[in-house]
């Protein structure tokens, strides 16, 4: 089973996907698979074609772009290898713990089926051979060799991936074999001055183009991951990975320079794009390239139908997508996945019968091709969030290298077929989309978190950099949970509304008591709210504190909430539905003052059992709502404004219409608020009414209510001073609010105080910089003054007259300087007036300093 096997402490051993008894080295598990992949069926029909259609200058560069993309991609690879004990399941495994379970996900399906069908590709492929080997010209003959490998290979695979190794073994002796009796035939033959008429392009001007020839050839290099899905059967994956890949980069790279440059010291270019099977007439024994053309198509179909079940074992094992969860099941000491193999074969033989293939190939490549773009992604991405789990044993990766290889990779899509490579990452983020939605359970750690972190932490320094406005208000909200669930929901739920899609929401919960109870219970009490949060929809956070008393806890609360510039600027609590006491409505005078006194804006949400019912009868439709302010005339109505605006961005409140109830009946009043609401590019009608004695019998109908509030010795008073708890039993869901700061609907970038900062800021660094030009002026004049002293002392003929028209003009230099230095230091203080954090006096050793218990405590 693909299952892990633990210590007693319960520490994993054995990966899942990773069998018990892995015994394959580095050259028999991945050099060797891979080698013979990529040195397959190009190597020996297309090689001769490509390079005498676009000559040998651009055959050089497309084996060294080929070459690059492969290279690149194996830095990331060996980077995430190396990092990583790693399981089986090859790429899939390093992408799904790197980007996690949804792109893993999908890479690892996508991959198989891939994968898969390549082994089908391979078979036709080898048909095609032995029906040119054997000269039979007959339609139906390639596919019937292709059945009957296809056939063969499930029998090998079935038996294991020793067994298949092998196999490779007795593969490759063949594909040398097959290379050397070509250079023995060439070796004679040839001519070095060739090079030269080969070099560029034919002159008959009848080869394809360089990128044309960049799609032939490339295919060939696609196989050089086939031995990283061997990962659960090696004895130590991580370096074998990548030494054994790349060595076979090393060497297939090698062993096509040679073959390309022999062919143009042997061949005129015409003649190897006319003759396919050119090699075979070089090689000193011909037979032996028909040989190296089986062992090469068979090698590769070889590694495709072993390495591709064990990419869908370890895909099932993760339980990512259920009905592939069967597939888990290993058999053996090596834990072979025979019903993957099994699937594999299945897929293999319907796409031979499918018949025409060329549909679907562009796009398998397409497939491969996103896969290594992913791994170098992959690779980038964990190297850029600094996680600090990163720590490759490969020296040499950059992630400069990682970025470069994604770069590549898209450019190699777009070069080959831009038209497959839309199809391929269209149906990757379908999967990618679904498996989202899907996967609910966390089942390991990747590096999403870490990269979130990182771009958190840049975004956060770029938004501390930028000065407080409120014309990009959004509500940053501790909403303060009442014990009982269903009110808590109802706050949660309410507070969502007031984010319109653009602020946060906290809910917090104050355990009053002290010592180690106190806070054990919080500790108690966070879990449970933690999980209540989790299992509903939103974006609501939750924390606990334990505090001495509700003030103190609530005041900690608000200073410590939020980091860097990020900060709460609202407060909501939830009115008591239950029996109505002078005690709980002091409690909530007392959460509002503390609030308002660490200046943050503060609602009471009143959300009563038939209101709510009422709400969603129309199971939770916007249409025909209707949400009433009771206008107040100060920065409290502009606030109650913008939160009844802000619901209309949900869902919930989409459809609904604003009313705001003006409390008067003075046609002027109506029309200023009316012209202040346009102005601010909201939608709502303006009534007016007689008296705050009609609050009740206006807004009783209403869905939404809106309306302001303060205490007056403790206790919250709505509009015309009447107590909360005299105002809501007739209302529906409600939230009176107050603003603690100033607050405006409609703020233009022009009317904020950052024009008249910079201005002062200018202002007083110009004229800083004129009193220190004045200061140097006046240091100047008293010099002169001195030496002219001096030099009519030390002269005959005193005159008395020059020397004081010295010192007259330092003097009076001197008090243009001070008037300058004042003004200057008046600009300084308008400055730090209008921008505090201008302010350039050091804080009072005192005030860092607590007291003296604090210091003995080290606080």
């Amino acid at each position: 089973m693909g299952t892990n096997t633990t210590t007693s402490a319960g520490r994993a051993t054995t990966p899942v996907g990773t069998a018990p008894g892995a015994k394959l080295g580095t050259f028999g598990g991945v050099f060797t698979p891979s080698v013979l992949t990529i040195l397959g069926l190009v190597l020996f029909l297309r090689l001769g074609y490509v390079t005498g259609s676009v000559g040998l200058a651009e055959m050089l560069v497309i084996l060294g772009i080929s070459t690059l993309v492969s290279v690149l991609t194996t830095f990331s690879l060996a980077a995430l290898a190396t990092n990583l004990r790693v399981g089986g399941g090859g790429v899939y495994f390093l992408i799904s713990r790197t980007l996690g379970p949804a792109f893993g996900g999908a890479i690892g399906l996508v991959l198989y089926v891939a994968m898969s069908i390549s082994v089908a590709f391979y078979a036709i492929g080898l048909g095609e051979a032995v029906a040119s080997i054997v000269a039979i010209d007959d339609a139906f003959f390639p596919r019937l060799v292709a059945l009957g490998t296809i056939v063969f290979l499930l029998g090998v695979a079935w038996l294991g991936a020793d067994i298949a190794t092998k196999l490779q073994y007795v593969v490759m002796v063949c594909l040398v074999v097959a290379i050397i009796g070509y250079m023995a035939g060439v070796v004679d033959d040839l001519q070095p001055s060739l090079l030269a008429d080969n070099f560029w392009r034919p002159s008959d001007g009848d080869g394809v183009s360089m990128w044309v020839g960049f799609a032939i050839f490339f295919p060939a290099i696609t196989g050089f991951t086939q031995g990283v899905a061997m990962s659960g059967d090696l004895k130590t994956p991580s370096r074998s990975i990548s030494v054994g890949t790349f060595g076979a980069i090393g060497v297939s790279t090698v062993v096509y320079l040679i073959v390309i440059l022999t062919l143009a010291m042997v061949v005129p270019l015409e003649a190897l794009r006319d003759d396919t099977a050119i090699m075979r007439r070089l090689s000193l024994a011909p037979w032996l390239v028909d040989v190296g053309v089986v062992a090469a198509t068979l090698s590769s179909a070889v590694a495709s139908i072993v390495g591709a079940p064990r990419v869908l074992q370890r895909l099932a094992a993760d339980r990512l997508i259920k009905p592939l969860e069967p597939f888990a099941l290993g058999v053996g000491p090596a834990d072979n996945p025979r019903r993957g193999v099994l699937l594999s074969a299945g897929i293999a033989l319907v796409t031979v019968g499918l018949g025409d293939l060329d549909l679907v190939a562009p796009v398998i490549s397409m497939f491969f091709l996103v896969t290594y773009g992913m791994i170098n992604y992959a690779t980038y991405s964990e190297a850029r969030a600094a996680n600090t789990s990163f720590r490759p044993r490969f020296r040499f990766f950059d992630w400069r290298l990682s970025l470069a290889g994604t770069a590549a990779c898209l450019g190699t899509i777009i070069a080959i077929n831009p038209l497959a490579g839309v199809v391929a990452v269209g149906a990757l983020f379908g999967l990618y989309r679904y498996l989202s939605r899907t996967v609910q359970q966390t089942r390991w750690a990747d590096s999403t978190r870490g990269f979130h972190a990182s771009s958190l932490r840049i975004n956060l320094a770029n938004f501390s950099m930028q000065t407080d406005t409120t014309r990009d208000w959004r509500p940053c909200t501790v909403a303060f949970a009442p014990r009982d669930p269903t009110r808590r929901q109802r706050l949660c739920e309410v507070a969502e509304w007031l984010e319109g899609g653009a602020g946060f929401t906290t809910v917090a919960r104050i355990v009053v008591g002290k010592g180690p109870m106190a806070r054990k219970i919080a500790g108690r009490i966070d879990l449970e709210l933690q999980k209540e949060l989790s299992d509903r929809e939103g974006t609501v956070y939750g924390r606990v504190l334990a505090a001495d008393t509700l003030d103190g806890g609530v005041s900690a609360m608000l200073q410590a909430h939020g980091i860097g510039s990020l900060r709460a600027n609202m407060v909501l609590t939830s009115w008591f539905e239950d029996d109505c006491d002078r005690e709980k409505a002091v409690d909530h005078g007392s959460m509002i003052h503390t609030a308002i006194r660490h200046s943050c804006n503060v609602g009471i949400v009143h959300t009563p059992d038939a209101g709510w019912s009422r709400l969603f009868h129309a199971a939770g439709s916007s249409k025909g709502r209707s949400i009433r302010v009771w206008w107040s005339d100060d920065h409290t109505g502009q606030l109650l404004t913008m939160l009844a605006w802000m619901c209309t961005r949900s869902s919930s409140w989409s459809d609904a219409v604003i009313e705001v109830l003006v409390e008067s009946d003075d046609m002027v009043d109506r029309e200023r608020v009316a012209t202040l609401i346009d102005e601010a590019r909201l939608s709502a009608t303006v009534v007016g009414l007689a008296s705050p004695s009609d609050f009740n019998r206006l807004n009783r109908s209403a869905d939404l209510v809106f309306a302001p509030v303060r205490v007056r010795h403790g206790q919250p008073l709505g509009p015309g001073d009447r107590p909360l708890e005299a105002l809501l039993p007739e209302l529906g869901v409600s939230v009176f609010a107050h603003a603690a700061t100033p607050f405006e609907l409609d703020v233009q970038p022009d009317d904020t105080d950052l024009a008249a900062v910079a201005a002062a800021h200018d202002r007083a660094t110009e004229l800083s910089a004129r009193a220190e030009q004045l200061s140097q002026d006046a240091a100047t004049l008293v010099v002169t003054a001195e030496l002219a002293r001096i030099d009519a002392q030390s002269a005959r003929a005193f005159d008395p007259e020059v020397v004081a028209a010295a010192e007259s003009a330092a003097r009076q230099a001197q008090r243009t300087y001070v008037d300058a230095r004042t003004r200057a230091d008046e600009a300084w203080r308008l400055v730090r007036e209008l921008d505090p954090t201008a302010a350039t006096d050091a804080p009072k050793p005192a005030d860092w300093i607590g007291t003296a218990g604090g210091r003995r405590n080290g606080t």
